[in-house]
């Protein structure tokens, strides 16, 4: 229960960092329209946009494990069929 739990907070947690990416995906394309350079004119928002990124991209991996374990322990669970009442 506790890998599920993870699997939720990591999933959320990739909404968030989505939406740090975005805000700086707007800011690199309004500075591509007025031929700014982004590194130069948001040096903070490249540096979250990098750590975001990595981080996005470590958690991708780790919601990769999560989900073939959890998976691999719902095949190995025995499978309980309940026995119908005699009449």
């Amino acid at each position: 229960m506790e890998k599920i739990a993870q699997l939720g907070r990591l999933e959320s947690r990739q909404l968030e960092l989505q939406m740090i990416m975005a805000k700086s995906d707007a800011h690199a394309s309004k500075c591509t329209k007025l031929g700014l350079n982004f590194a130069e004119t948001y040096p903070s928002d490249l540096e979250e946009y990098e750590a975001a990124r990595q981080e996005y991209n470590d958690n991708e991996v780790l919601i990769a494990e999560l989900r073939a374990e959890i998976e691999a322990e719902e095949e190995e669970a025995p499978v309980h069929i309940p026995e119908e009442p005699e009449n």
